[in-house]
């Protein structure tokens, strides 16, 4: 008797179970998940009706009843905006033969007024950190002694990498 009810056990415990679940209901139309591989297509039940599939070749048309409205279609490239993610901008202020200045001031202004400000290291070297992908900034640099004929330069920053140059006119 052990024997069959362990045998009857272990086949309820294995058995493949099936699952079929309604997405949405209500009114006079139901929803349920459904993908029509080729596209295309249309689906009505009384007053509501849905034309196509989020895959069909017509990408992009839109379906509408009443104060229904649905865009088929995938995303395209254009759609694509930059993350939020805090990138890094980083650079170097030099001679005009090519030196590192120390302590030159770099100041970066974003569209919104906001400035931060880093000095450069002993070889001029400089870094902003976390800064928001896809803003543009303004990029400016100072330092004792010396002078630029480009004291600014505009940037929109997409990507860690970027590298900034500054080169001074003159030696003191």
């Amino acid at each position: 008797m052990n024997y069959k009810f362990c045998i009857i056990a272990v086949l309820l415990v294995f058995a493949p179970v099936s699952v079929a679940a309604q997405i949405a209901a209500g009114g006079a139309f139901t929803l349920e998940k459904s993908v029509v591989a080729a596209g295309g297509g249309t689906s009505s039940n009384g007053a509501f009706s849905v034309s196509g599939t989020g895959g069909q070749s017509a990408a992009g048309t839109t379906s509408a009843n009443a104060s229904f409205s649905q865009r088929s279609g995938f995303w395209m490239p254009g759609q694509l905006a930059p993350t939020a993610a805090g990138v890094t901008v980083s650079g170097r202020v030099t001679t005009a033969d090519g030196r590192g200045i120390r302590n030159a001031r770099v100041t970066m202004t974003g569209a919104d007024g906001t400035t931060r400000t880093v000095s450069t290291g002993s070889f001029g070297y400089f870094r902003f950190m976390d800064v928001l992908a896809g803003g543009t900034y303004v990029f400016g640099v100072s330092a004792r002694r010396f002078t630029f004929s480009v004291p600014t330069q505009v940037l929109t920053v997409a990507d860690n990498g970027v590298d900034l140059s500054f080169a001074a006119d003159n030696e003191p």
